[in-house]
């Protein structure tokens, strides 16, 4: 068991990755339903087999991808697992001996990529990180973007609900575990020991890095609950992504209007509401959304 402490270069999660068939036709989805602020137009990437573009919904970026011709890396993700979350994207400094301390460590990393002496990037398999792929891109100094946490949107009757992308859950099998992962290899800072949910069915917990929040849920031995399900169906990895709202009921009619599938809606006590918008409307992604007395830290 390795204990002397890594050399963390500075380091910052920049966006997650959403793969989709059709670009044009994911991003109207998210138009309409979220304050989508552009970044980057459709564009090739970086490799001649897939488009992306990406945007903001608040100071939170999310990139779209899609394939671009047969046996792109895209097409094989979509054929295996349909469209949903793809990837966690870090800006890291010192790329080369970060990845050198990972490796020697046992870590996989596969998908090298050099345009130059300054630009690179790889990617960390999901075998040696629960399940996520994560991608690290070398940048010259890591910085985060000058924009707004929260977000307004309007809706079509006129009334407006302010929202925030809280974070991003990742289902893992042995929570603890996972704890020791995401603190030794990154800049880790502890939120919220592990605990049981509001429903007392699964154990939680989440850290930030560099100020990113992060959830990890875990089932509970000998009680069966719907994280037993997806683990067995899709293993470890992105479960869902969570977006704080100030006004839950008038959004969510709006979406069901539109004929978004929300589904598993709850009131908690201490006035908190909650509600999915099931994958199969959204892309493949599992998005909460959260109502409580106030947007939480």
């Amino acid at each position: 068991m390795p204990t002397k402490p890594l050399d963390i270069p500075p380091m910052r999660v920049d966006h997650v990755s959403i793969a989709v068939p059709d670009l044009e036709e994911a991003l109207g989805f998210f138009r309409r339903h979220f304050p989508v602020v552009m970044r980057t137009e459709k564009r090739p990437g970086y490799t001649p087999d897939f488009f992306w573009c990406d945007f903001y919904v608040g100071n939170f970026v999310f990139e779209l991808i899609e394939p671009r011709g047969s046996g792109s890396f895209v097409e094989r993700f979509l054929a295996r697992r349909g469209p949903g979350l793809h990837h966690w994207s870090l800006e890291v400094e010192r790329l080369d001996p970060y990845l050198e301390s990972l490796e020697r460590e046992g870590l996989r990393i596969v998908d090298r990529f050099e345009a130059g002496p300054e630009i690179r990037t790889a990617f960390l398999s999901p075998r040696s990180a629960f399940g996520v792929l994560v991608q690290f891109w070398q940048v010259p100094k890591p910085a985060l973007p000058e924009r707004p946490e929260i977000a307004e949107f309007r809706l079509r009757s006129g009334e407006t609900v302010r929202m925030r992308v809280d974070h991003v859950s990742l289902a893992v099998r042995d929570i603890e575990r996972a704890l020791g992962f995401f603190s030794r290899y990154f800049p880790f800072r502890l939120r919220r020991e592990p605990h049981l949910s509001w429903d007392r069915t699964f154990s939680i917990a989440s850290f930030y890095v560099n100020g990113y929040k992060v959830e990890l849920v875990s089932p509970l031995p000998g009680r069966r609950s719907f994280l037993d399900r997806f683990l067995e169906r899709r293993g470890e990895g992105f479960h869902h992504v969570s977006i704080d709202i100030d006004r839950l009921d008038p959004y969510v009619a709006e979406l069901e209007a539109a004929g978004v599938r929300v589904v598993d809606r709850a009131e908690l006590p201490g006035g908190v509401k909650t509600a999915f918008l099931s994958p199969r409307s959204a892309f493949g992604v599992l998005v909460q959304l959260w109502q409580g007395p106030e947007f939480r830290s």
